[in-house]
């Protein structure tokens, strides 16, 4: 069976036609097909390839990128012209940011044209590596969970499936299968997280808390709670500083995000926040009861949650941020802010559904736009394709 491909493909392509400015880093959550990405957009290139993984290395580790890259260097030689190397799962070498840093500069200092592609699993880890000794000499492409169009069209999932099983094209071979779906979603997605991402990257005093907070928080997607409240269902909690530390360091995993609340004079984040799922995916294998047979309540807020995915996988890249706004009894799903506009952004499931948040956003704030999705407003499936270029203009 062919892949599907990712308008990410051609996004890369287009940088390796470019002159030799800054290596690629390729960041994202777990499983959502970064490896195939660049293996895809380098099928059939003209420039020799060196791509070189470090999963699986257990000695030699301190001289495995130099090795790549004097490879790189006598292939492009070899070539009188370009190489590309690829280092995949580079956050497994101890360092390896200083490494990368120093090839790089060796290379640009002799105007050697070798580029570079960085990828690896784990976003947290490689994310640490970007900040400590790269800046200003990468250019991130930020690889997210699967769309709706995307699903359906490599998987043939409707809207409903799409709305309760999410985003991992891995996991659509198990999706008929409910049990083992959960059983692939924990062991490849949410328990590497947790292991590989976090516990190795900080010191967690108590992992068991760490899961809690994960599990609780995924399943109120879609959910305004105060972090005081979420400390009752949490025992031994502590306090809401290590609920908010944990919080950020599930929006860095691609996981789980804590949306904060709109306001026109700043965006307060220690407010009660609405939290959200990265993709609906997350929230369904942590035992939020969404299936076919869910209440109207429950699909309510499963469409709602997935909405809200799909607008903070717009976000990335981009200098716009993403909350939710409540004054007194009216409420707005979303809110989208840009340097020059405001987008306020409600969910309908039901041919009732009232307007009267959208209308008091719109009289606080009568210089916002506002947007009804499903019922009565722009369909599911055309929202869920609309680029956010499209979105804010």
């Amino acid at each position: 069976m062919q892949l599907y491909v990712r308008q990410h493909v051609a996004e890369v392509q287009q940088r390796l036609r470019e002159p030799r400015h800054t290596m690629l880093a390729i960041t994202g959550p777990r499983q959502v097909g970064k490896t195939t990405i660049v293996r895809q957009a380098l099928e059939g290139a003209m420039a020799p390839v060196i791509y070189k993984s470090a999963d699986g290395i257990v000695s030699g580790v301190h001289d495995w990128i130099g090795q790549a890259w004097q490879e790189a260097r006598a292939r492009a030689a070899q070539a009188q012209g370009s190489a590309v190397l690829v280092l995949d799962e580079i956050q497994k070498i101890p360092l390896w940011s200083d490494h990368v840093k120093r090839y790089w500069d060796e290379d640009s200092w002799h105007k050697r044209d070798i580029r570079v592609i960085i990828l690896g699993s784990s976003v947290v880890l490689l994310n640490d590596g970007l900040r400590e000794s790269l800046a200003g000499r990468f250019e991130r492409l930020h690889v997210m969970p699967w769309s709706f169009a995307e699903m359906r069209d490599a998987f043939g999932w409707d809207l409903e499936t799409y709305a309760i099983y999410g985003g991992y094209p891995g996991s659509a071979p198990y999706q008929p299968d409910r049990g083992r779906w959960m059983a692939y979603m924990q062991e490849s997605i949410i328990e590497p997280v947790v292991l590989k991402d976090i516990l190795q990257r900080k010191r967690i005093d108590k992992p068991y808390l760490l899961r809690d907070t994960l599990q609780a928080g995924a399943r109120l997607s879609g959910r305004e709670i105060s972090y005081t409240k979420l400390m009752q269902e949490l025992p031994d909690a502590g306090n809401t500083s290590t609920l908010v530390h944990y919080f950020e360091m599930f929006e860095e995993s691609g996981l789980l995000c804590a949306l904060p609340k709109y306001s026109r004079a700043v965006i307060q984040r220690r407010s009660s926040p609405k939290l959200q799922v990265f993709t609906n995916a997350i929230a369904t294998a942590s035992g939020t009861p969404w299936s076919a047979a869910m209440s109207p309540s429950d699909r309510g807020r499963c469409y709602e949650s997935m909405v809200g995915a799909h607008l903070r996988s717009l976000i990335p890249g981009t200098s716009y941020t993403l909350s939710w706004w409540r004054d007194g009894i009216n409420e707005v799903d979303f809110v989208i802010n840009t340097p020059t506009s405001t987008i306020a952004i409600e969910v309908s499931t039901t041919p009732s559904h009232h307007r009267r948040g959208l209308e008091a956003f719109r009289k606080q704030f009568p210089d916002a736009s506002t947007v009804l999705v499903g019922e009565g407003g722009i369909p599911f499936d055309v929202f869920l394709s609309t680029s956010i270029d499209a979105l804010v203009s």
